[in-house]
């Protein structure tokens, strides 16, 4: 395995792009989202011309019982009119009754939306002038966590709760927000990765545990205290840097398939996890070879490394062992 040189910082704009707006999507508004056979969703697709994906049953976000639903468009009145199918579902479930805890209750609706830190910047404003304003005309409460992560990528969770039109006003506003962003490198990665992990399983921060190609633990090891101790002693302008940063290396054509996985899954995976773009392209006048390459913040990118070297191995080994 042949290391590449790209590893310095790099980032920018990229043209074009969708627009994509993300939510939780508590068990009770899941399924009225999907309908019976997924005849709701279906409609909802076509009636807004936009792309809508739940993650699957059991897929929740960190530290909740939420699925992600992602959802993503060509314009941003699309995703508008997303938002208002959304909101009309969560009225429908509140009304129901006995799930006020998850949604909220009539007059009273409770949602919750993933808003990448970059864009959180201008939902507060300065000073907190524009979230205060948004509080004041809408009527909704409005709470924004702590990052899940680290770079403009991470994802903050805004929970807002009150009349439908309030949540219509507040998301509409967040949705614009976001859409201000769509040609930031990192946007994309940010796009494609739902955060989800297994119901019961903490995610990456604090309870991950890396395992090699013949599934040891290495829970603490010298080169993981390094590791650590690195990362713990970089000023935050180095794990912010908004440019996102790229690695690469070089990988033989042989073992793509076992890293990218039936259909894209591996890699796929290895994204959704950590939130970055990885790509495996052509090397010019190389038959034998392609070069395996991971954009996102620097963390990210350095987890999705570690996490794609491991599928490395697994393919090495298992290529070793069929000849």
């Amino acid at each position: 395995m042949k290391k590449g040189q790209d590893g310095s910082g790099k980032g920018g704009k990229q043209s074009g792009g969708s627009c994509v707006l993300k939510f939780l999507a508590p068990a009770p508004l899941a399924s009225a989202i999907i309908g019976k056979g997924g005849a709701v969703i279906a409609a909802m697709r076509t009636s807004c011309q936009a792309r809508l994906a739940l993650t699957e049953q059991g897929e929740v976000y960190p530290q909740t019982d939420c699925r992600v639903l992602t959802a993503s468009a060509n314009t941003e009145e699309h995703l508008n009119e997303v938002i208002r199918q959304i909101v009309a579902k969560l009225g429908e479930v509140a009304k129901a009754g006995d799930m006020a805890d998850s949604v909220g209750v009539e007059g009273d609706l409770k949602l919750k939306t993933l808003v990448p830190r970059a864009a959180v910047g201008g939902v507060i404003g300065k000073g907190g002038a524009t979230i205060k304003q948004i509080r004041e005309s809408s009527g909704a409460k409005i709470s924004i966590s702590e990052p899940y992560g680290s770079g403009p990528s991470a994802d903050q969770l805004v929970s807002i709760s009150g009349e439908a039109q309030a949540l219509e006003s507040v998301l509409e506003e967040v949705n614009k927000q976001i859409q201000m962003l769509k040609e930031e490198t990192w946007f994309a990665g940010w796009g494609s990765a739902s955060g989800a992990v297994q119901a019961g399983y903490g995610g990456l921060a604090g309870s991950t545990t890396l395992r090699g190609a013949t599934g040891g633990g290495y829970g603490s090891s010298p080169g993981i205290d390094l590791m650590v101790r690195v990362a713990q002693g970089l000023p935050p302008y180095v794990m912010e840097d908004s440019r996102g940063f790229a690695l690469s290396c070089v990988v033989p054509n042989r073992l793509v398939g076992g890293l990218i996985g039936r259909g894209g899954s591996g890699t796929k995976e290895v994204q959704m996890l950590t939130g970055t773009k990885i790509s495996i392209r052509e090397i010019p006048d190389d038959a034998d070879n392609r070069t395996l390459n991971i954009a996102g913040p620097l963390s990210n990118t350095c987890a999705a490394y570690m996490l794609m070297m491991k599928r490395y191995l697994d393919a090495e080994s298992q290529a070793s062992g069929s000849r």
